[in-house]
């Protein structure tokens, strides 16, 4: 690239950091971040660039090794730089795979290394010691990378057709599933749910909930027929409940039932769960494609990241199960979920796309995409929330008639 096309990206990086000092708000963070990789990217050569790219699998699979090692919560723990030989005692391991390892790290920015063979925490290692990211790693390198490497295989075989049947997705093809789908898999497979769950936690980690940005108290909780009886949130699909607990701690004195939905191996492991619990939650078994919903006449059904994991026809079915238990006038459909932009979207939500397409013929919306589903089903959206960043947005519906 020309050094005068350098130079115009440098200033307009500069102009987005300054930006961010100036406002220090989320939406001038992620922009003086992609100004920023954008300027990495043109002082890099692109053949070098796309080495880079083509050995990303094997930094990930460092850091997993890395993680198998222990080395992260000895790193977390320390006040000076911690000697190669406590690292590899850590497991036990060999000094020099250990060695080998860590300049993977070191190289991108993980942990440091400010003497030859001797190293400190980051934010980053630190971060690798919590249980949600650990979560997000392992679930994307046990279960979906193998999936990302067999699907250009996939897509050939189906000449290229987008994938829409849940039992006929790269993760069938991977594994060699049959017709047995992604979550029935996962229930079959307690350490791949449990990294799975954890997986989920973590892509809410740090992030927003939805009662600290969406208008809760108008848009659900100021409604006369409210009662202490009445379900107030059924939250369908909700995997531990995080987001059910962190409801009752914004919203402690909201009258109404908060209740958590999904199927049997998931409430048998989180049912009795003490967070739980302390908020007041109940747990119900179900299975939103073959059953129809038990909860009659609740507030607000609430789906977070679902139905980004089905074609339209089955969220059609899971529509149809929904419908009968809602209360017209009174009950809401709501969705936390991708609203994609129809031009220049961000990497997150594309890579997330790429990971339901993987795992269960899933996919990202766009705005107009969500309105077709909607209205197709006798559902209005009543508004399309957006905020600031990469997260999710809320789409509001109600029965149409």
């Amino acid at each position: 690239m020309e050094i005068q096309q350098i130079q115009g990206l440098l200033e307009q990086t500069t102009s987005a950091f300054n930006e961010l000092k100036s406002t220090a708000s989320e939406i001038s963070r992620i922009q003086a971040q992609e100004q920023a990789l954008k300027l990495a990217r043109a002082l890099e050569r692109p053949r070098d660039a796309i080495l880079k790219l083509a050995y990303t699998p094997a930094i990930v699979m460092a850091v997993k090794v890395a993680l198998d090692m222990k080395v992260f919560p000895v790193l977390s723990e320390a006040t000076s730089p911690v000697p190669l030989a406590t690292l590899a005692a850590a497991k036990p391991a060999d000094p020099l795979l250990v060695e080998r390892i860590l300049r993977v790290l070191v190289a991108n920015a993980i942990i440091d290394e400010p003497a030859p063979t001797e190293y400190l925490p980051t934010a980053l290692s630190r971060e690798l010691t919590k249980r949600p990211s650990i979560g997000v790693l392992e679930s994307l390198f046990c279960e979906f990378l193998p999936s990302f490497q067999k699907t250009p295989e996939f897509l050939e075989s189906t000449n290229y057709r987008n994938p829409d049947d849940p039992l006929v997705a790269p993760l069938q093809y991977t594994n060699d599933l049959g017709k047995l789908n992604g979550f029935t898999w996962l229930c079959q497979n307690p350490d791949a749910l449990s990294r799975f769950n954890s997986f989920m936690e973590g892509q809410r980690a740090d992030r927003l909930h939805w009662g600290d940005w969406f208008p809760v108290r108008e848009r659900i909780l100021d409604h006369p027929d409210l009662s202490s009886e009445t379900p107030l949130i059924v939250d369908i699909g909700a995997g531990r409940g995080h987001d059910l607990i962190g409801f009752r701690e914004r919203f402690p004195d909201a009258s109404g039932k908060l209740i958590l939905e999904d199927l049997s191996t998931v409430i048998d492991e989180v049912r009795g769960a003490q967070d739980l619990l302390a908020a007041k939650v109940d747990t119900q078994v179900f299975d939103f494609f073959n059953e129809v919903q038990p909860v009659q006449g609740a507030r607000a059904y609430y789906f977070k990241n679902v139905l980004h994991d089905w074609s339209d026809e089955r969220a059609t079915k899971i529509f149809n199960n929904l419908k009968p238990a809602m209360k017209p006038g009174f009950s809401k459909i709501i969705m936390e979920e991708y609203i994609l932009p129809d031009q220049n979207a961000s990497s997150l939500p594309c890579a997330t796309d790429m990971a339901v397409m993987v795992f269960c013929s899933g996919l990202e919306r766009t705005r107009q995409r969500w309105e077709n589903l909607l209205t197709a089903n006798g559902l209005r959206a009543i508004k399309y929330w957006t905020r600031q960043g990469e997260g999710l947005g809320i789409i509001e519906a109600e029965l149409a008639d």
